[in-house]
């Protein structure tokens, strides 16, 4: 890939993220408030539950994902190590799979004994949150393989199929007035669809899969176990979070409801300028040393726009904050001011810095990128755990140190992208 066709590769998936975004969002902001309106935000903060542990896929995937947009560089060379990918991958889905059952059969609570809802929902709410888990496995390998193919387009349109499908599916449920267990089903069938999605489009690996060997084999663990690092921080820190507000203060759903809106508003604004940096990590991994120079200059350029971008956003954001927690939430209160207000500080650090951590990425300082992830997450346990200590833990609390540990992550990376500069 020349320059000219990494500006024109840059710039489809800036485009169709671009619009895959701005469709949720209006999605989002025509949608949530409705169901909010019909269903209250506590049965909100209930439905959403089942798509907590879906954000674990990152760290159940062991890094494959990753590793197959590697070793896909190389596709001739590499088909062994490609094969023993998916074989991997296709059996940690059949495990989760396995273990969504058990959890169905033997009734297994993951969610603690704070949360207030009917034990049959609660069955079904451990059960599926697990069974999206186990989907989540599978697709996060099928939109790798993908993206390895220089197809991250589609990738945008997968998300915006499963964002639609989950909002509308929601929406009418909510209209009519539906049962609670029946909105917990509508995820599951949107990743689903999804997944036929993917298939459909995936480069056919049937027509020179090769069965690997322990060679094979050894050389993926080599790699994977790097982006493991990275994948398993990437995905667990939010689930992590939430996880603890569902474990230690429960309720019947309004205090995870909050936070679960709040982050979704939140990370609704940090994918909208993330999109610009998301081609940069398969872009920089297959062409580092052709490509170094140019492209690190080009991240500069992009760093600097999503800064200013983000202060802009965030301006608007202040001017109209109390308008907008009216309209999602359908009520104001300073705790839902304090927890979307950090939460937006947190997230938009994380977007102004993604390309630099993505640069970082593709010529393989993988070791760094992880470390930085990993003292965030271990500054935000130890906080979380003094607040629980002192009697402190709460809504408001929590959040702060959530953002806290964001706005560090992003700051780092900002300042090593001004060092770099200098030097």
């Amino acid at each position: 890939m020349e320059i000219s066709q990494i500006k024109k590769y840059i710039f489809k998936n800036v485009y169709t993220g671009l619009i895959k975004t701005a469709f949720t969002l209006v999605l989002s902001v025509v949608v949530i408030p409705i169901i909010i309106k019909n269903i209250g935000i506590d049965n909100y903060g209930i439905v959403s539950i089942v798509l907590v542990f879906s954000s674990l896929t990152g760290m159940l995937d062991l890094g494959l994902s990753k590793a197959l947009i590697s070793f896909q560089g190389n596709q001739k060379e590499n088909k062994k190590e490609i094969s023993a990918i998916y074989i991997l991958n296709f059996g940690l889905f059949a495990a989760m799979l396995l273990f969504t059952l058990v959890v169905f059969t033997f009734k297994i609570n993951l969610m603690g004994g704070k949360l207030k809802v009917d034990s049959s929902t609660l069955r079904l709410i451990n059960t599926i949150a697990i069974l999206l888990l186990s989907f989540g496995i599978f697709n996060n390998l099928l939109r790798a393989s993908l993206e390895a193919n220089f197809k991250l387009q589609l990738v945008n349109w997968g998300y915006l199929i499963q964002a639609a499908i989950i909002n509308i599916g929601w929406l009418i449920l909510a209209l009519t007035k539906a049962p609670i267990r029946y909105f917990l089903l509508i995820p599951v069938a949107g990743t689903v669809v999804t997944i036929i999605y993917h298939l459909i489009y995936l480069p056919p690996i049937y027509t020179w899969f090769l069965k690997p060997d322990k060679a094979s084999f050894k050389k993926v663990f080599g790699i994977t176990f790097q982006f493991f690092k990275v994948g398993a921080l990437n995905s667990a820190h939010l689930p992590l979070i939430k996880y603890v507000i569902i474990i230690f203060l429960g309720g019947g759903g309004r205090t995870i409801g909050i936070f679960q809106l709040s982050t979704k508003l939140a990370v609704m604004a940090n994918t909208l300028l993330a999109y610009i940096s998301n081609p940069f990590f398969s872009i920089v991994a297959k062409h580092k040393e052709k490509s170094k120079v140019y492209l690190w200059g080009v991240i500069q350029k992009v760093t600097k726009f999503l800064i200013g971008a983000t202060l802009g956003g965030y301006a608007v954001f202040f001017i109209f904050n109390k308008f907008l927690i009216q309209y999602f939430f359908k009520e104001y209160t300073t705790e839902i001011f304090h927890v979307l207000n950090i939460v937006v500080i947190g997230y938009l650090f994380i977007a102004t810095s993604e390309s630099i951590q993505k640069y970082m990425l593709g010529i393989g300082k993988v070791n760094l990128v992880a470390k930085i992830k990993l003292t965030g997450i271990f500054l935000n346990g130890l906080a979380i755990i003094w607040l629980l200590i002192t009697g402190n833990l709460n809504l408001v609390n929590i959040a702060l140190v959530y953002s806290f540990s964001l706005v560090s992550i992003g700051l780092f990376w900002l300042f090593l992208s001004l060092k770099s500069d200098k030097q």
